[in-house]
């Protein structure tokens, strides 16, 4: 028996939640870094969140591979210790951003 109809649907809105969540506790990090750290790129970082609560208020319009990029993107902003440091570098939400943007344009929102 396959899944469909509410279940199918509970499933999906359960992963947007655990995703808005997950962005909601970074930024709440980030605030809390920001008063013991004037380099954080803060407006990059916030930049970077509010391009993904634009793509996850469509996260049902998209396919299974658009969804695990959406999902690999969230991953790739909260972890700080990527490409270039978030919280130590004055650039750090750079890449995190262009990332973001990447998967804006991949999308089609760009």
């Amino acid at each position: 028996m396959t899944p469909s109809g509410p279940s199918l649907e509970r499933v999906t809105t359960d992963e947007v939640v655990v995703l808005r969540e997950t962005l909601t506790a970074h930024r709440a990090m980030l605030e809390g870094a920001l008063h013991g750290n004037d380099r954080l790129d803060i407006d990059r970082a916030f930049a970077a969140h509010a391009g993904l609560a634009r793509i996850l208020a469509h996260w049902d319009e998209y396919t299974a591979r658009q969804q695990r990029a959406v999902v690999e993107t969230v991953h790739y902003v909260v972890m700080s210790d990527d490409d270039q440091h978030d919280l130590t570098a004055a650039d750090g939400f750079a890449d995190d951003l262009a990332r973001v943007r990447a998967l804006q344009e991949s999308l089609g929102y760009a």
